[in-house]
């Protein structure tokens, strides 16, 4: 009885979100397909005692590694690769038992793993192979790589400086009422915000975590705050929850609770990652080879190598997938601008498993090629109940206009749209 009214809420949910995406005219015709998405859900990168410092209450065990892939997030990527799979048929992209799809990972066992198993749902009865770059690390994936913005730290952090008017405590100060309510779940309060005594109950308070803003000794930019300090926090309480854990003793624990609580670390991945210099250094060169592998076939001339089989040039893959990180969704986003707010997670978060979904279209008047951007993702509920998809009760999808372009965006508008934002900004 819970999964089948979970599923008729989420198909409400998903009726309340459909009126943003305008269904492009029945001449057009979809020839190609982006996804850049989030590996599924994984284990937590700390173990239950560390969290443990933070909350009043024992956090789950995990039965896989650290940061590996789990069961469920393999079953819950699998599902959605059915859902893209009917999805793109129903859209005239590929056919019944259409191959014609490429597959790229990151060199970590959660990227592979969910490439994988995305498979196993996008092309089931194919050969799938799971493509990655001859050497760690990957230029698609790693910054210091990436050969059309060599890392400048100063300039990034910088940038990032100049979002907070060069004061990390004010910005910090203003998150307030996010990390109240993080902490209220966490060290199960009576009321927000928690009184000075229910704060004296955990080995480690939020607020004892220092505010610097500065380049390690790694040469890497530093912030830390008590507000940012929720991070890894939230990540392995969303992980939990979707990976269906229980979390005896805890009140709280359900999708509308966990989706207030992330507002405060969906504004810490904005300042981190969407910072548009970060976003310039770290994300130009998949930036240019996402742009190529959409103008593949559109006669455009492209000025990077598509991503995909080099040899099927008159055959190119219908659909490209990328299997990387959060940072690989956010930092893309905040390169290009790109924003989306779905009802379970914090403004411009990637969510496990969600993705980027860049889809090149035909206009049937024209002739013109357009593109069309949109950010899928499931549900908490979806992937905690395992909620099967369908057309009825779809992932959440946010349509995302192209800014200054709209939503479609002409090819070549999009085209000079991409080309500024990788461009270096001027010295001085």
């Amino acid at each position: 009885m819970r999964t089948a009214s979970l599923a008729a809420g989420l198909a409400l949910v998903a009726s309340a979100i459909a009126p943003a995406q305008t269904p492009p005219p029945r001449e057009d015709k979809l020839e190609r397909v982006v996804i850049v998405m989030r590996h599924g859900v994984r284990s937590a990168m700390s173990s239950p005692e560390e969290l443990g410092r933070y909350s009043r209450r024992a956090w789950p065990r995990f039965a896989v590694p650290a940061g590996h892939l789990t069961a469920n997030g393999a079953t819950l990527v699998t599902m959605l690769g059915g859902w893209y799979a009917a999805h793109y048929r129903q859209l005239g992209l590929l056919g019944a038992s259409d191959c014609a799809v490429y597959y790229w990972a990151n060199h970590t066992q959660r990227t592979e793993a969910t490439a994988t198993a995305l498979a196993a749902g996008l092309t089931p009865g194919c050969a799938a192979t799971i493509h990655q770059s001859a050497a760690a690390p990957d230029p698609l994936f790693e910054a210091p790589q990436t050969p059309l913005a060599p890392l400048d730290t100063p300039r990034m952090l910088a940038a990032i400086s100049a979002r907070v008017d060069g004061d990390l405590a004010a910005w910090d100060a203003r998150q307030t009422p996010g990390r109240d309510r993080f902490e209220a779940l966490m060290l199960q309060c009576r009321r927000i915000p928690c009184s000075t005594t229910e704060r004296t109950r955990v080995q480690r308070r939020l607020g004892d975590t220092p505010i610097t803003m500065r380049i390690d000794a790694t040469g890497k930019p530093d912030l830390t705050s008590p507000s940012l300090q929720v991070a890894g926090i939230a990540e392995s309480l969303v992980m939990a929850y979707a990976d269906g854990l229980a979390f005896p003793g805890w009140s709280g624990i359900d999708a509308a609770t966990i989706g207030k609580a992330l507002a405060v670390h969906g504004a810490g991945i904005d300042l981190r990652t969407r910072t548009p210099e970060v976003g310039r250094q770290t994300s130009s060169y998949l930036a240019m080879r996402l742009l190529a592998t959409l103008q593949r076939g559109a006669g455009a001339t492209a000025l990077a190598d598509p991503i995909g089989d080099a040899e099927k040039i008159g055959d190119a893959e219908k659909i490209v997938v990328v299997s990387g990180h959060d940072g690989t969704v956010t930092m893309l986003a905040g390169l290009l601008g790109l924003d989306w707010t779905l009802p379970d997670y914090g403004a411009g978060e990637a969510a496990p498993g969600g993705g980027l979904v860049f889809e090149l279209w035909r206009r049937g008047a024209t002739g013109k090629s357009v593109v069309r951007v949109r950010y899928v993702a499931q549900g908490l509920d979806q992937v905690r109940y395992r909620i099967p998809l369908s057309a009825q009760t779809p992932p959440e999808i946010v349509a995302i206009p192209v800014p200054g372009c709209g939503d479609p965006c002409p090819l070549p508008r999009f085209t000079r749209y991409v080309l500024d934002q990788v461009s270096p900004p001027p010295k001085g």
